[in-house]
């Protein structure tokens, strides 16, 4: 008698797909974060922002710097979100994503981003300090960054920027989930109809389709989050090496400090808007549609082959 397959069984599949989309994404996402790092001032021309990062740390920056923290934040920031969301919508909701609507996948995969982000925020402040890191202050060494955000901050500091995170990363999931199984169907119909083929070549273009105006659906909505976020990390870390002579304010945990989350990203916001318009919070946009919607796309595409690979049928 066959075992009868757990969500356990999605693990492998899972981790393979995001380990790979994260190692081929990785360029994209370090050109996302430093054009969104130029929206609360300075150069912003994607051109010299690439000269200067080569300067800095060669063309194997890309395929470095901040490249442990990346991947290991990328690929586990999926597989959490990934693996979490077919339980979590059915214990909201008891049945499987498969039969449920675009708001009950939509509401269940808003929910699994709270554990993935309460645990991948130090990852993302490290890599931030990392890809913002023009005078190669820490070697690439995300363990020398994180100690020295420790030593400067505490643990509060490690998770910089939080409020803008929760906020990217609740929307572009919530909106991924809820869509991308319509669309990707819709485009299959599409293209079923177009080429008269109903073969493998259509279901992977179709997956690859309907990923990628899915994942990039979503980043029209969590782009502002991400451009907050990564500017709020940088103006923190800025005071932390240079520091004013009032010195930086210190909150115990609790309500304020939550709060302060909050407040401290809705002035960066406001601050963005006056310096560069309400354009500004969508600065890095286009590296946003390459880095979510391919990952987007291959996500859609290479866990479900990974599931047939090893024959995982669970959802």
């Amino acid at each position: 008698m066959a075992r009868q397959q757990s969500a356990f069984d999605t693990l492998p599949p899972i981790t393979a797909g995001a380990a790979s989309v994260a190692f081929l994404m990785y360029p994209a996402d370090v050109m996302r974060a430093l054009k969104m790092a130029s929206a609360g001032g300075g150069e912003s021309s994607a051109f010299v922002l690439l000269k200067n990062f080569i300067q800095a740390h060669g063309i194997k920056g890309f395929a470095s710097q901040g490249v442990v923290p990346e991947l290991l934040q990328r690929t586990w920031s999926r597989i959490s979100k990934f693996f979490l969301f077919p339980p979590l919508h059915r214990l909201l909701w008891s049945k499987d994503p498969s039969q449920g609507s675009p708001f009950t996948k939509g509401s269940a995969a808003m929910l699994a981003t709270l554990p993935e982000m309460w645990t991948c925020t130090p990852f993302e402040t490290a890599k931030v300090a990392l890809q913002l890191d023009s005078k190669n202050r820490f070697k690439n060494s995300a363990t020398g960054v994180a100690k020295w955000i420790f030593k400067e901050q505490g643990w509060k500091g490690l998770y910089c920027g939080y409020a803008g995170l929760q906020y990217r990363q609740a929307c572009w999931t919530s909106i991924y989930f809820a869509t991308v199984d319509d669309v990707t169907r819709n485009t299959r119909q599409g293209l079923e109809s177009m080429t008269g083929s109903t073969g493998p070549a259509v279901t992977r273009c179709s997956a690859v389709l309907g990923g990628f105006i899915a994942g990039t659906f979503g980043a029209m909505i969590n782009t502002p989050g991400d451009v907050v976020r990564t500017n709020v990390q940088k103006a923190e870390m800025a005071k932390w090496l240079n520091p004013p002579e009032s010195g930086i304010p210190q909150y115990t945990f609790g309500p304020r400090y939550v709060w302060s989350g909050v407040t401290v990203s809705a002035d960066m916001a406001g601050q963005i808007v006056r310096q560069s318009g309400v354009g500004g919070l969508w600065k890095g946009f286009m590296f946003k549609t390459v880095h979510l919607g391919g990952g987007g796309a291959l996500l859609n595409l290479l866990i479900p082959v990974f599931k047939n690979m090893m024959g995982v049928t669970v959802e």
